[in-house]
């Protein structure tokens, strides 16, 4: 059995229904009653989980566990107490690292976040360089990485193979790029506004310098990495996932018109004056393909926006985020 806590988040909702394509006995777990239904839905067995409710816990199955997979996290919002960080993406883990000890489960499968390397600037990014970041999300940056410090504790301390994977921003239908507010009052991304242009046959106009590129994963490769970090025998440690590849604001511009729009209607014009990305990043991706046998399929913006169109179109995996109706992206 494949234990998944955290499934009614948007790689959850992803990644269940493909284990169990895959012929993996899944079961998901989360606190979100209305995501609930959807696994009902997909036929997965779904439990309530609570972390931090002992009564909750209790009830977790211990036996015939082939690896837990936790997906849970209190994401990088400017408004929330940093204990909060601490208490989901730490302590959290930290429980589950010990629920599989104490159970003789030995595989342990964590997301992390690229955001550990957010001050660290050169062309290409691998395992080896050192963690830097700075910035208002440093709360959670640093929470995330005393949850990896706990998977290495255990890996080295109680013989666990636990691997994290560091994600790199996930793209695909059903996710928000932009900035969600408490009261569902929702700052568009930059993507979300050219999806909505081309949609309108209007033009594009990109900011900033082109030479700055940024390295994205499509959440289909997200779930490949998983499965590979699942059935890897010997695999334990650090892992980036991402596509190994960057791409410019233009060049993801030039993408979606070819995959959503008219190229005769929707012109793009470049504003190199105007404030655009500050910072690139590519990752190195070279030690999950050699210890997880794991390789990224969709490394072309025009294969992955051609995917991400039959998803929008199905809408199968839509998002369960409450968005004023007035803000919410036409990509959902």
């Amino acid at each position: 059995m494949i234990l998944v806590i955290g499934a009614t988040g948007y790689v959850g909702r992803y990644l269940c229904p493909y284990l169990k394509e895959k012929g993996f006995d899944v079961l998901a777990t989360g606190r979100s009653k209305q995501v609930q239904k959807f696994f009902e839905k997909e036929n997965i067995r779904f439990q309530y989980l609570d972390l931090f409710d002992e009564s909750s816990v209790s009830k977790l199955p211990t036996e015939n566990i082939e690896a837990v997979v936790d997906l849970s996290a209190c994401l990088a919002e400017l408004e929330t107490p940093v204990e909060r960080f601490f208490q989901v993406n730490t302590l959290g883990v930290q429980k589950l690292l010990e629920f599989c000890r104490k159970n003789s489960i030995k595989k342990f499968v964590l997301t992390s976040s690229h955001k550990v390397y957010n001050d660290v600037n050169k062309l290409v990014i691998s395992e080896d360089d050192r963690i830097s970041f700075k910035g208002d999300h440093s709360p959670y940056i640093i929470s995330k990485i005393a949850a990896e410090n706990f998977v290495e504790y255990y890996n080295k301390d109680f013989g666990l193979q636990g691997i994290v994977l560091r994600l790199t921003g996930v793209h695909g239908y059903g996710e928000i790029l932009g900035h969600l507010n408490a009261d569902g009052s929702y700052k568009k991304s930059t993507f979300e506004i050219f999806f909505e242009n081309i949609l309108s046959g209007k033009d594009i106009d990109v900011w900033g310098n082109q030479e700055i590129k940024r390295d994205h994963i499509y959440i289909k490769d997200v779930l490949t990495a998983i499965e590979a970090a699942i059935k890897a025998p010997e695999a334990k440690g650090i892992y980036n996932i991402a596509s190994g590849v960057g791409y410019s604001q233009l060049e993801e511009a030039k993408a979606l018109v070819k995959v959503f729009g008219d190229e005769n209607k929707t012109h793009i014009k470049l504003s190199p004056e105007k404030p655009g990305l500050t910072r690139g990043y590519i990752y190195s991706i070279g030690k999950a393909k050699k210890e997880l046998n794991w390789q990224p399929k969709f490394t072309s913006l025009v294969d992955l926006y051609s995917d991400y169109k039959k998803e929008w179109k199905i809408k199968k995996y839509h998002n369960y985020h409450v968005i004023n109706e007035s803000d919410k992206p036409l990509t959902l």
